[in-house]
C-alpha cells in the first residue's frame, strides 16, 4: 500500500503536497492535544471535543487520501466499524492505525466503568459488510484487544521475567 500512495504522490505532487501538509499539521494538532490531555489529572468528558474533532480531522484527510490514491488507507468497511464504536459513550475517537488497511482500528477510550463493556456489547455480534472498488469488503469477528497506556515512563525490567521467551 505504501508503494501505491508514493506512486501517486510523484505522479499529483501538487495534490499529494498540498494533503501531506495538510495532515501534517492534522497530525501535529493531534500530538498538541494528547499532550495537553495528559498534564490534566482530571479531565470532564466533554473537554474531549476538541481531541474528538482533531482526531475526526485526521481521519477525514486519511479518508480523502484513501480516495485520491486508490488506496484503501482506511477502507470504507473500516470506517462504518470506527464510526460506530465512536458512538458508544466514552470512545474519543479511533483510527485505521500504521499504513492503513482491513487488520485493525485504534481507539482511544476514557478509562471509566461501562465503556470496555458498551464496546463489548457492540463488537458482540458486529458484522459490516461495503461495497468498495467494485468488490464486496466484510468484516466478521471483531475483538477487542485491551491495551493501556503506562504510566512509569522508561524503566530497566529484570530479564528473569522473559527468560521463558529467550530460550
Amino acid at each position: 500500500m505504501v508503494r501505491e500512495v508514493l506512486a501517486w504522490r510523484k505522479e499529483k505532487p501538487e495534490e499529494a503536497s498540498l494533503l501531506w501538509a495538510a495532515l501534517q499539521k492534522g497530525n501535529d494538532d493531534l500530538a498538541s492535544e494528547l499532550t495537553k490531555a495528559t498534564r490534566l489529572s482530571q479531565i470532564p468528558e466533554m473537554e474531549y471535543q476538541s481531541l474528538r474533532d482533531t482526531i475526526s480531522t485526521v481521519r477525514s484527510l486519511i479518508q480523502e487520501m484513501s480516495s485520491k490514491s486508490g488506496v484503501p488507507i482506511e477502507p470504507k468497511v473500516q470506517t462504518d466499524l470506527l464510526d460506530s464504536c465512536c458512538k458508544v459513550p466514552g470512545v474519543v475517537g479511533g483510527v485505521v492505525p500504521g499504513a492503513g488497511g482491513y487488520d485493525a482500528i485504534a481507539l482511544l477510550i476514557i478509562d471509566k466503568p461501562g465503556v470496555l463493556e458498551g464496546l463489548q456489547d457492540l463488537l458482540e455480534n458486529y458484522t459490516a459488510s461495503v461495497e468498495e472498488g467494485g468488490t464486496e469488503a466484510k468484516i466478521g469477528r471483531v475483538s477487542l484487544l485491551e491495551v493501556r497506556q503506562e504510566l512509569d515512563g522508561v524503566r530497566a525490567e529484570d530479564s528473569k521475567g522473559y527468560e521463558a521467551w529467550l530460550s
